[in-house]
């Protein structure tokens, strides 16, 4: 019988659960949506009742593969930022504001009153923004202090999820480090953020490294859902750490693009690298490993600046999609136009900018005529958003950050138009992944390694990471980037200044 695993990915709009083999083999794979909720304008937020209710079904429909294998482990990715709060009888006392929501600025300049920029970078490794649960948590001090009284504790939800599925509160480092109240370099809750602020970080979990096992499924879950009882659960990761893993990044300079809702473009670097990085105030987040960390750069708008424009701007094509039975993204690619001509998306269509934090600028198309089909604007959104990958790689470079080869992954990947283009502008080959699901694969890998059955994360990607396709450069998109990169400063510069 074979020896498997389950990856378990919880996302925000999607969980999927995985059960894969020894050698990097899917034998079960089940998903279910929720999507966001919108409480008001510019909220958006994600309900943990809801999220807990599909992670069961999820885990009910793949438990026959158990049939077939022996189902050992299981680990949890899942967003960072977002918190779940309980109450002392574990009830959900509010849903999990996401990093798409726009609320709080103004606890920005108290932020900075309270404690000084540099101080916060070089404890947490993470740039001073909305998205971060200590902004989100004095927005709640401030707008709904009822909520912070009658909080027991906070999970963040790979970690709420695994609460649920063992009784155990446990945290791993990359997904407290996306909290700004994580200090890097001790790998544990800072003490001097949380008092500065008034945050009792006892309410938050024991952080502990990727691959501590936290105890075996709950009787009552394993009758529920149909897994066996002798599984047990180990910490995953955050979701970007999952991605960077299951490309096979193992070592200093491994660096991988995750093409899937937003653009995570993630870097591994050595102990030497991340002090670099801290000197240099760039992102810096825990590793799976001791003593290694990963650089996150991200674009939050692309698969779902795909999705906005299909919905708003080509809803036939989505019925036709349904109608015939075909792939909806497959469809649109092939009736892409050849040459966008001098149209230009900018794809700022979120408040926030993750890779230029101080930016206020908003999206929008440049340069459309009364004869540009809707054809050339859908290229000049691909485009756009390549652009910006190719700005983030810029940095990396100017950083003097070396990296290897270009591992692509998520959904995205599945297009060949796109990642040609992505080849082209970024002016380097880039891999595309067998399995396009690397995020389920390196919980695989994390359980593969907790469980004894490779001795390092290096062996296991020998197993379980396999390249498909190669993409190589072969159209000049040089003047169009350099126009690009003109359009997109005038209008940050623009928006300074309304």
């Amino acid at each position: 019988m074979k020896t498997a695993y389950i990856g378990l990915d919880v996302g925000t709009s999607s969980c999927k659960a995985n059960v894969i083999d020894t050698m990097g083999n899917i034998l079960a794979t089940a998903r279910r949506e929720y999507g966001f909720v919108y409480p008001g304008p510019g909220m958006v937020e994600l309900d943990p009742v809801v999220v807990w209710s599909s992670v069961c079904e999820v885990l009910a429909e793949i438990a026959d593969a158990g049939d077939d294998a022996e189902i050992r482990l299981l680990a949890v990715s899942s967003i960072g930022e977002a918190v779940v709060m309980v109450d002392k009888a574990e009830n959900v006392l509010r849903n999990g504001i996401t990093y798409l929501d726009q609320r709080g600025p103004e606890t920005i300049p108290y932020i900075r009153s309270v404690m000084d920029d540099d101080i916060l970078f070089r404890k947490t490794g993470t740039p001073l923004n909305l998205t971060k649960t200590l902004s989100r948590y004095i927005w709640l001090k401030d707008n709904q202090p009822d909520i912070l009284e009658k909080t027991d504790h906070c999970y963040f939800f790979g970690e709420y999820i695994s609460y649920k599925l063992t009784g155990q509160k446990m945290i791993d480092y990359s997904s407290a480090s996306t909290s700004m109240l994580f200090n890097i370099r001790d790998m544990e809750w800072d003490r001097e953020i949380g008092d500065s602020f008034g945050i009792p970080l006892d309410k938050f979990s024991a952080a502990a490294q990727t691959g501590t096992v936290t105890g075996e499924i709950l009787p009552e879950i394993s009758e529920k859902t149909g897994l066996p009882k002798s599984l047990r659960v180990v910490l995953g990761c955050h979701d970007q750490a999952g991605a960077l893993l299951g490309s096979g990044g193992v070592k200093a300079g491994d660096i991988m693009l995750g093409e899937g809702s937003t653009e995570s473009i993630n870097l591994l670097v050595n102990k030497e690298g991340a002090h670099s990085a801290l000197e240099q105030n760039i992102y810096l987040e825990p590793y799976v490993q001791d003593e290694q960390y990963f650089v996150p750069t991200s674009n939050l708008i692309h698969g779902n600046g795909i999705r906005w424009f299909l919905k708003n701007y080509w809803p036939e094509i989505i019925q036709q999609a349904q109608t015939d039975g075909t792939n909806v993204y497959s469809l649109a690619n092939q009736l892409c136009a050849a040459d966008s001509d001098e149209v230009f998306f900018l794809p700022y269509l979120a408040k926030t900018n993750v890779s230029d934090h101080k930016s206020k600028a908003l999206g929008g198309f440049l340069g459309m005529k009364i004869d540009t089909t809707r054809e050339q604007t859908y290229r000049a959104l691909l485009e756009g958003l390549c652009f910006e990958s190719r700005i983030n790689f810029d940095f990396l470079d100017r950083m003097h950050f070396p990296y290897n080869k270009i591992i692509a992954t998520g959904g995205c990947s599945n297009s060949d138009l796109y990642m040609q283009m992505k080849a082209d502008i970024l002016r380097q080959p880039v891999y595309v992944l067998k399995n396009r699901d690397a995020g389920t694969a390196a919980l695989a890998m994390i359980c593969s390694v907790a469980d004894g059955f490779y001795s390092s994360y290096e062996e296991a990607a020998k197993a379980f990471v396999r390249i498909e396709k190669e993409f190589i450069p072969c159209n000049d998109y040089e003047e169009k980037y350099q126009k690009y990169q003109t359009a997109s400063r005038a209008i940050k510069q623009l928006y300074e200044q309304i």
